[in-house]
């Protein structure tokens, strides 16, 4: 059986049936470190970090943690509670090889929740975050941890796995390799019923394990990462186990719940101004060119070139699954043979990890009127011919909820293949440029847009910061509770150009449309933009 394991703070507790518990921390110097687990494959939790601290001329590994975004890791507050220097690893696998996938951050700055409280780790609270001095190159060995919905809570039983550096066996030396071990949910009524943790456990709090499989001394702030919907979400931050040891029967570990603190994730990261995003806003209307791989749910929609190269790029699109690609219906209203490309980055380089399929089947929404683009409804679905596989370079994009809204203060950007000057050539490398939202009420006035948008729609990006043609049908990423969501499709500008004063760029706002999106995917008819008509087939 894998055992498991974390570096961790012991809670106080009084169950009827023992004595009081004094909580204890581990000494820098304490040999209690994870026990057994496996050996992780290199590259399989690319968003794992190790949080090290300066000790004489070299670092010693501490905690673990989470990329949460480029410039910022999310780890328990119990260990960053002692001011240190401090660095992070990220792209490690073995601390005694250099494979060339590592790469190291110091710590710039340490916010631990205000309400944290040392001497009381069962009050709850236990989590930080860390600004990287410099932001952390994406790659296939590098990459964002997937974060939860907020207060999202996972059923009793549900699979998980907690990974990290610790020992081997208890009383052994600490692995120098990156390990993991199963830990299925313990839900909140089992874990804090008298018999097993009790009043100890807060609902801000997630349990895992409880028998011969858990976490120990080693791992703090490290990741649970559990499967939602195919692939890994880390709804946990390793605070604490038991006095007793770490694989006391019916004392499973005890995480940090993530989806219960993404308030206050987002308030730091917005006050921070998002590191990964500074200076994107004083781009030009072509932005930046994006890292390799960063937006894995972007697509080219291609169609048939007369002239030249078989296929050229006429639109952006967003993977939703290994069978749907969302984009708009301004770009697929014309029968032509099409074909989509995924997980490229540069249009004329061949990279290998690029997969190409035909388009099966195109759903325009019955709505959408190719003569009153103004009308909205400007959205269509492309069933592929055959399943696209999913990996490090092709992964589905997160949606909105139905209803959801932003606020003003969201950050936003578009990516795709677009102009780099408003009357410039297209661009062959993927882009992004931050685009601020402009409130649906500023953006219907009449020195805007007007009657023109409708409430389906959403606005973004003024002057310089706004996109130009060749990224329709792709998306406006914005940043919610920590991860981009797909809450656009770009559907127009102005006539007069894409980088017009009052005129921000307009999108398909796709919350508005999830009940369509939903019903077209599980072949039924609903109604969401006027009359009821059946779905527009090519």
């Amino acid at each position: 059986m894998l055992r498991f394991v974390l570096l961790i703070v012991l809670a106080s507790l009084v169950l009827a049936e023992m004595p009081q518990i004094v909580p204890r921390y581990l000494e820098d110097g304490a040999e209690e470190r994870v026990v057994g687990g496996e050996v992780a494959h290199r590259g399989s939790w690319p968003w794992q970090i190790s949080l090290q601290y300066k000790s004489g001329n070299g670092y010693r590994h501490t905690c673990g943690g989470t990329l949460v975004q480029r410039g910022w890791v999310m780890t328990a507050a119990h260990c960053v509670d002692t001011p240190r220097t401090w660095r992070v690893v990220l792209g490690d696998n073995d601390f005694n090889t250099n494979a060339g996938t590592e790469q190291v951050r110091e710590v710039s700055e340490v916010f631990s929740h205000s309400n944290w409280d040392s001497s009381n780790v069962a009050a709850g609270y236990d989590i930080a975050l860390l600004r990287l001095s410099k932001d952390a190159t994406l790659n296939p060995y590098v990459l964002l941890g997937a974060l939860p919905t907020p207060d999202e809570v996972l059923p009793h039983d549900h699979p998980c796995h907690i990974t990290g550096w610790g020992l081997t066996a208890t009383g052994g030396e600490i692995s120098t390799q990156l390990k993991q071990a199963f830990l299925p949910v313990v839900d909140h009524e089992t874990c804090s019923s008298g018999s097993w943790w009790g009043s100890t456990v807060q609902d801000t709090m997630v349990c895992a394990g409880g028998g011969s499989d858990t976490g120990c001394n080693g791992d703090s702030g490290g990741p649970l990462n559990c499967k939602v919907e195919g692939k890994y979400v880390v709804h946990g931050v390793a605070s604490f186990v038991s006095s007793q040891g770490c694989n006391t029967e019916m004392k499973p570990t005890v995480f940090t719940r993530v989806s219960a603190y993404l308030g206050w994730m987002e308030q730091v990261l917005s006050q921070e101004a998002l590191s990964f995003l500074e200076d994107l806003a004083e781009r030009d209307v072509g932005g930046e060119v994006a890292l390799p791989h960063s937006w894995p749910w972007q697509a080219s929609v291609q169609v048939s070139n007369p002239r030249g190269s078989p296929f050229k790029h006429m639109c952006g699109g967003v993977v939703l699954n290994k069978k749907w690609i969302l984009t708009a219906a301004h770009c697929v209203e014309t029968d032509e043979l099409r074909r989509i490309v995924l997980g490229d980055h540069n249009l004329t380089d061949y990279g290998g990890q690029e997969i190409y399929k035909t388009v099966g089947q195109v759903y325009l929404h019955p709505e959408w009127n190719s003569t009153r683009v103004d009308d909205g409804c400007d959205i269509a679905l492309l069933r592929l011919h055959t399943d696209a596989a999913i990996n490090k370079y092709v992964q589905p994009a997160t949606l909105p909820k139905p209803g959801d809204e932003l606020s003003k203060k969201t950050t936003c950007y578009v990516t795709g293949w677009g102009m780099t000057k408003a009357s410039g050539e297209m661009s062959m490398l993927l882009k992004q440029v931050y685009l601020p939202l402009v409130d649906s009420k500023k953006c219907s006035s009449k020195d805007y847009w007007g009657t023109t948008v409708k409430d389906t729609m959403v606005c973004a990006g003024e002057g310089d910061s706004a996109n130009c043609q060749g990224d329709s049908g792709g998306p406006l990423n914005c940043v919610v509770n920590g991860r981009p969501v797909v809450y656009g499709i770009t559907s127009f500008v102005s006539a007069r150009g894409c980088s017009q004063p009052t005129k921000p760029t307009v999108f398909t706002h796709v919350s508005a449309f999830s009940e369509w999106i939903e019903s077209v995917r599980q072949r039924t008819q609903r109604c969401l933009c006027g009359k009821c008509m059946d779905d527009l087939v090519l």
